[in-house]
């Protein structure tokens, strides 16, 4: 793709919304890969003393919240990412393809956003419920709609989180083959050749004769001044 286009605002545009895409990327895979690393809350109970099982089901709910919060997080960071790559494919028209895919992949976090709407008839049908919210995001043993991938969380209770995040890793490496490595080689090739190095430069001085050491002074034996020197 060519990167320096025909009018200079246009090539900062382009700079400006790729960079932003970039970061909106970065951040929701950081999240998708807080999920695929951190264990579901589990609230056990079982022989506990009341005290304890007061502590354990307020760390379960903080734990429930902490994926609640995370989970609409990421959402929010890929329609950011969807919608930066939407103004990218209105000037970038070489690089409609990867936008297309990236979009299609995507496309259900609008729909998954919906889910923590705090809506009256959602609430009624238990969407406030943390219990339900975590049984939701683990897929049914019994269901023929598994996680194929390894990935076994459900963002939303319905979209496997490995397929978001693949997608926005697979972007993001497209991203920077097109828009960066291409531009590192222009601005390689702007740059002047290094001057040559002269012949002999590194060498060291070569001597007809081995060099003779100085005599100093003081090293000229001393005796009677009036005698003549002995040849």
């Amino acid at each position: 793709m060519a990167l320096w286009t025909i009018t200079q605002p246009q090539d900062h545009d382009i700079y400006t919304i790729v960079y932003l895409l970039k970061d909106a990327l970065k951040s929701a895979i950081s999240d998708a890969w807080f999920f695929e690393r951190t264990a579901l809350p589990k609230a056990d109970v079982k022989g506990a003393g009341h005290a304890e099982i007061a502590a354990r089901l307020g760390r379960f709910r903080e734990g429930c919240k902490t994926f609640q919060e995370r989970e609409a997080l990421m959402l929010m960071k890929i329609m950011r990412a969807r919608n930066w790559a939407s103004e990218l494919r209105k000037i970038a028209p070489d690089f409609q393809d990867e936008i297309e895919q990236m979009l299609e992949a995507t496309s259900a976090c609008e729909a998954l956003q919906a889910e923590f709407v705090r809506d009256a008839q959602r609430m009624f049908n238990g969407g406030g419920s943390l219990s339900r919210f975590l049984s939701l995001r683990q897929p049914d043993p019994r269901s023929v709609h598994q996680p194929v991938h390894g990935g076994s969380y459900l963002v939303g209770g319905r979209t496997a989180l490995f397929e978001l995040r693949t997608a926005c890793e697979v972007f993001l490496a497209q991203i920077d083959d097109v828009f960066f490595s291409s531009r590192t080689e222009e601005m390689a090739d702007l740059l002047p050749e290094p001057a040559p190095v002269p012949v002999g430069y590194l060498e060291a001085p070569k001597h007809a004769a081995p060099l003779s050491m100085p005599i100093l002074i003081d090293d000229v034996p001393q005796g009677n001044s009036d005698k003549s020197p002995v040849h």
